[in-house]
C-alpha cells in the first residue's frame, strides 16, 4: 500500500472513531499530517453530545459524497491528488484562520458533537473545588514568550455554587411552544437530555436541553442553513444583535442583567462566519458592509503584517461570510466565563432568520472566598504542562498576550456543582518562520490548594 493511500486510510478510520465518540490512541506510525488533520477536528468536538444513528451516518455520507464529487470535478483520475494535497484543499492555508477547516469539515464536526471532556480531562486534582479541563497537548519544544506585565502578587476569590432548575419533559415543552414547536417533548435514549423535533427536509428543526446543566441547543438539522450554497443575504451587524436579543426575549432566556440591549451593546461580541471558522481579527475583513455607526466598538487588534506577494500573484480573498454569530456576555458576578459551558450565542443567517442557539447559563451564588495564586505562578504552571493547552504540532512558539481571572463551567452534559476561577491565557501560535498560525486559549487552575 502506497504512503499517501495509508495515510488516508487511517485518517479515515480514526475520524470515525472520533464521530462515534470514542477515545483515539495514535500509533508511531502515524504521520504529522494526520496528526495535525486529527488534532484539529479533536477540538471542533467539544460543546454537544452524539446525535441518533441515523443523523450521524445520513449527514456523514451526504458530505463524503459532496467532498467526492468535488475532488472528482477538480481532479481528473489520472492525476488525482494524495492525501497530503487533498488535505491542502480541505484544511486552507492557516495564516488567515483559526480553527482552520474547510466548510466540509466545519459543518462535519459542528453538526455531529460529541463530548470528549471524559476522555480528554486532565487528571483531576483532589480538592474539594477542583476544576476539570482538557488534557494538555503541547509538541515538545514549543517556546513561550509573556508580551503581557504578570503580577506575582497572590490574591482571594470567591468560589460559586451552581443552582441549576429540574428539567422536565413539561418545561421542554413550555419552552418549544415559545420557540414555535408543537408536540412534546421526548427523553434521548441515553437518558441525559430532552429534545424536540418540527418539520422536515430543509426546515426540519431541532430543541435540546440537557438535564445535568439545563443547556439548550436549538438548531436547524441541515447545515445548509448556516452555509448556504448561494450567496445569503444577512443584516446588518446591529440589525443581527437586535434579532438575536429579541429571540432570548421570545424564549424567555434572558439571564439577569439583559433588561435592554442598551446594557449589554457594549460588551457583545458579533462574528461574520461562513464556510471557514475565522479569527475574531480578521473579521471585519470577512463581514458585509454597514455604516460605521451601528458597529460595536471591540479592542482594536491589528493583523499581522502579509508577506510581499510573489509577481503576478492575485491577492487572497476572503470567502462571503454566511451567518452572524452573536456571543453575548456570561458574567459571574461581574467576572466573566469561560469553559464549554460558558456560551450564551445565537446566529443569524440568511434573512436575518435565527439558525442556531446555543445557550447554558447557570444560576450561581457565592459561598466562600479563597486564595489564589498568582498571575506569574499561573503562568509558570502553564508552561511546565499543569494547565490546559491545545496547540498545533507544527505551533514553534507560544505568544501570551493576555492573562484574565475568569470562571471555569463545565460542557452542558456535565453535573457541576461549583464555579472556580481559573486563569484564562490567551495570544497567538507561531510556525517556525514567525508567523501567525492560529490564536488560542489556554487555562490554568487558580485556586492555591490545587496543587
Amino acid at each position: 500500500m502506497s504512503k499517501d493511500k495509508l495515510n488516508e486510510k487511517q485518517f479515515l478510520e480514526y475520524l470515525d472513531r472520533l464521530l462515534a465518540g470514542k477515545q483515539i490512541t495514535l500509533g508511531d506510525d502515524v504521520s504529522d499530517e494526520v496528526r495535525s488533520s486529527l488534532e484539529h477536528a479533536r477540538k471542533m468536538l467539544a460543546f454537544r453530545e452524539e446525535p441518533s444513528p441515523d443523523f450521524r451516518t445520513e449527514l456523514r455520507n451526504k458530505l463524503l459524497r459532496q467532498l467526492a464529487e468535488k475532488q472528482a470535478a477538480a481532479y481528473p483520475m489520472e492525476k488525482r491528488p494524495g492525501l497530503s494535497q487533498r488535505l491542502a484543499n480541505i484544511f486552507p492555508p492557516r495564516p488567515t484562520l483559526i480553527a482552520v477547516t474547510s466548510t466540509v469539515v466545519v459543518v462535519l464536526l459542528a453538526f455531529v458533537g460529541v463530548v470528549l471532556y471524559a476522555s480528554q480531562r486532565a487528571a483531576a486534582p483532589s480538592a474539594e473545588y477542583s476544576v476539570q479541563m482538557p488534557a494538555n497537548i503541547v509538541p515538545e519544544g514549543t517556546i513561550f514568550t509573556a508580551k503581557t506585565s504578570l503580577s506575582t502578587i497572590p490574591g482571594q476569590a470567591p468560589v460559586y455554587e451552581i443552582r441549576s432548575d429540574e428539567v422536565t419533559a413539561a418545561s421542554v415543552t413550555e419552552l418549544g411552544r415559545r420557540l414555535g414547536f408543537t408536540g412534546k417533548a421526548n427523553l434521548s435514549d441515553d437518558g441525559t437530555r430532552f429534545f424536540m423535533s418540527q418539520g422536515s427536509g430543509d426546515e426540519a428543526r431541532q430543541l435540546t436541553v440537557w438535564i445535568a446543566s439545563g443547556a439548550v441547543e436549538y438548531r436547524y438539522v441541515e447545515p445548509e442553513k448556516l452555509y448556504p450554497a448561494y450567496p445569503a443575504e444577512l443584516p446588518s451587524q446591529h440589525e443581527a444583535e437586535l434579532i438575536a436579543y429579541d429571540f432570548l426575549q421570545q424564549a424567555d432566556l434572558l439571564p439577569p442583567g439583559y433588561q435592554t440591549f442598551a446594557e449589554l451593546e457594549g460588551d457583545t461580541t458579533t462574528i461574520a462566519g461562513g464556510g471557514y471558522s475565522v479569527s475574531r481579527k480578521y473579521t471585519e475583513e470577512a463581514a458585509p458592509s454597514e455604516p460605521a455607526e451601528e458597529a460595536i466598538p471591540r479592542p482594536a487588534a491589528e493583523p499581522p503584517a502579509p508577506s510581499a506577494p510573489s509577481e503576478g500573484a492575485e491577492p487572497a480573498t476572503l470567502p462571503a461570510p454566511t451567518y452572524w454569530l452573536v456571543d453575548f456576555p456570561y458574567k459571574v458576578n461581574g467576572a466573566s466565563a469561560t469553559g464549554p459551558g460558558s456560551k450564551i450565542e445565537v446566529s443569524i443567517g440568511d434573512n436575518g432568520e435565527v439558525v442556531r442557539l446555543l445557550w447554558s447559563w447557570r444560576q450561581m451564588s457565592p459561598i466562600s472566598d479563597r486564595n489564589i495564586i498568582s498571575q506569574k505562578q499561573a503562568y509558570d504552571d502553564l508552561i511546565q504542562g499543569k494547565g490546559s493547552l491545545d496547540i498545533p504540532l507544527d505551533c514553534e512558539q507560544v505568544i501570551v498576550e493576555q492573562v484574565q481571572l475568569k470562571y471555569w463551567l463545565d460542557a452542558p452534559s456535565e453535573s457541576q456543582d461549583y464555579a472556580v476561577p481559573v486563569y484564562e491565557f490567551t495570544g497567538e501560535c507561531l510556525d517556525e518562520n514567525g508567523r501567525h498560525l492560529e490564536d488560542f486559549t489556554a487555562w490554568t487552575p487558580a485556586l492555591s490548594e490545587t496543587y
